[in-house]
């Protein structure tokens, strides 16, 4: 049973958060409708209660190889699995579901190489697992950076990105080292003060502001407001496999980005030609949607879907059973 409940308010500033996450208070406030320091006592409450944060993660303009992994286990080995596989920094995101197969793992590894001892070296040695199905994801066209809770008006939203516009490139390049500690500290909080920053890369606070900016302006890092699943409109999430001709994937993949539900979508090299993730409000929409897809896109072929029962980790981050992140 919800032991909270985000209102009106709290959903137009998530959504907000989602248009720009490291945005001021004070910026937000004429959008949201609320004072700044009201917002930041509400995001103080929403965040200690493990309902919202802002995380970090590599994007398009970063080098790294990914995969989406079904797991079968032995029914009484799926917790310690999921246990054992969400200790390793290459598992982003791990879903128990219902359907043919008992998680979807989603990995992100920086080389070729690293995918590999991965998937051939490591896995074989989670205790329980009995079959492994192996997707390397070949693009990925649309991500949950771009899903909206729909709770501001689109002039609303439009005004914001406006007032606010995304960061561009600032000064030179970063060394390495000091954009892997940044993508560190922007993982565990993603509206870290440039203050803090600075003080912890020890760095001027202009070279930290700069160095943000620049990272997520060429997309090495993607910013991104996260939302304890079960607690919004849209509790329900399901994954879809899907088999689409090879001249007709790219066009497939193009129109479902277009969908207000899709969280992720990516062409793979596996048995499927693309992967699926969607946020639903009611298990019910499952089949207005698969028939929304049937009549728009009939020569997408559903495979199989799968609905997600918890989420143990989620970009990068454990969660509990009820969907809130852990401390």
């Amino acid at each position: 049973m919800q032991d909270f409940d985000l209102d009106e308010r709290d959903l137009r500033l998530l959504h907000a958060l989602q248009i720009r996450p490291r945005a001021p208070w004070a910026a937000l406030a004429p959008i949201v409708g609320a004072d700044a320091v009201t917002l930041a006592r509400r995001w103080n409450v929403l965040h200690e209660a493990g309902l919202a944060w802002v995380t970090a993660y590599k994007g398009l303009g970063a080098k790294y190889s990914g995969a989406v992994v079904e797991i079968d286990c032995a029914p009484a080995s799926i917790i310690r699995a999921t246990e054992e596989l969400a200790g390793e920094k290459e598992v982003m995101t791990i879903d128990q579901t219902a359907g043919g197969r008992d998680l979807v793992v989603t990995l992100m590894c920086r080389t070729e190489a690293d995918l590999s001892r991965f998937l051939l070296d490591r896995l074989c040695t989670v205790e329980g697992i009995r079959s492994t199905r192996t997707h390397r994801t070949i693009r990925l066209l649309a991500d949950a950076q771009q899903w909206r809770l729909r709770s501001l008006q689109d002039a609303e939203a439009r005004l914001l990105e406006r007032n606010l516009p995304r960061p561009v490139p600032a000064g030179r390049e970063m060394p390495p080292e000091i954009e892997e500690q940044l993508a560190v500290i922007l993982k565990a909080d993603g509206r870290a003060s440039v203050a803090d920053i600075a003080a912890r890369l020890d760095i001027s606070p202009a070279k930290a502001k700069n160095a943000v900016a620049t990272l997520v302006a060429h997309q090495r890092l993607v910013l991104r407001l996260e939302i304890a699943r079960p607690y919004t409109p849209w509790p329900v999430s399901v994954w879809y496999f899907m088999r689409v001709p090879a001249t007709k994937v790219e066009a497939v993949a193009g129109r479902l980005t277009g969908l207000e539900e899709v969280r992720l979508v990516t062409t793979t090299g596996g048995m499927y030609s693309i992967l699926m993730a969607v946020w639903l409000r009611r298990i019910e929409d499952m089949t207005v949607l698969e028939r929304q897809l049937g009549e728009r896109l009939p020569f997408a072929e559903i495979m199989d879907r799968s609905i997600v029962l918890r989420t143990p980790k989620h970009v990068g981050h454990r969660l509990d059973p009820t969907g809130k992140r852990t401390p």
